[in-house]
């Protein structure tokens, strides 16, 4: 089986500039020789990590917290999604699909290469957008790479700052996305389209 151990760090207080309106989330993905119901410490075997982080919107709109500011009290990473993705403290027009009121990053992951060529670095990534990403209008990670932003198309994601060798790419969270399945139990997922069970036991 393959998991992921997640640690956060969430202020209780309310929320402002410089704190409350980025929640961090620290990510161990791992594979474990036992069964699910039986997985142990001492079965794992971490093969990657991510590091990601939930930027609360809706939050900073409520509190009456510049959402600029508040990225850019997180760093310059941070402070440039704002030019891209949002105006006047919400989502720009071509973005905003009613569907979440939040934005999924995905700062950093990194999945060992035997585990990339089985497609984890994909199934990690639907897992936690559709755990974590739920309430979340989009998805945004970077890429490096014409090659990466290919390979990331695959779950969706769609190149956001056209024309630049690197930059952001985002995945808009109100479309049906494609589903990640591991069909043996073994820990190689193929990407399939989102469709209804009976035409996905057909696919198989």
């Amino acid at each position: 089986m393959i998991g992921i151990r997640i640690v956060g760090n969430l202020p209780v207080g309310e929320p402002n500039e410089d704190r409350g309106l980025i929640t961090w989330l620290h990510c161990v993905v791992y594979e474990s020789s036992a069964d699910e119901d039986e997985c142990e410490d001492d079965d794992e075997t971490d093969i990657g990590s991510a590091l990601v982080a939930i930027v609360h919107v809706s939050e900073a709109a409520h509190h009456n917290v510049s959402l600029l500011d508040a990225l850019d009290a997180e760093g310059a990473e941070f402070e440039a999604l704002y030019p891209v993705y949002f105006d006047e403290d919400w989502f720009r027009d071509e973005y905003a699909q009613g569907h979440g009121s939040d934005l999924f990053y995905i700062a950093e992951l990194s999945i060992d290469e035997a585990y990339r060529k089985r497609n984890v670095d994909l199934a990690v990534v639907r897992r936690l957008c559709a755990s974590f990403a739920a309430g979340c209008e989009l998805v945004v990670m970077p890429y490096a790479s014409a090659d990466e932003a290919k390979h990331w198309a695959m779950l969706g994601f769609v190149v956001s700052t056209e024309g630049q060798a690197s930059g952001l790419m985002h995945l808009q969270q109100a479309l049906r996305g494609p589903r990640v399945v591991d069909f043996a139990g073994n820990g190689r997922f193929r990407v399939l389209p989102n469709v209804e069970p009976e035409r996905l036991r057909k696919m198989n």
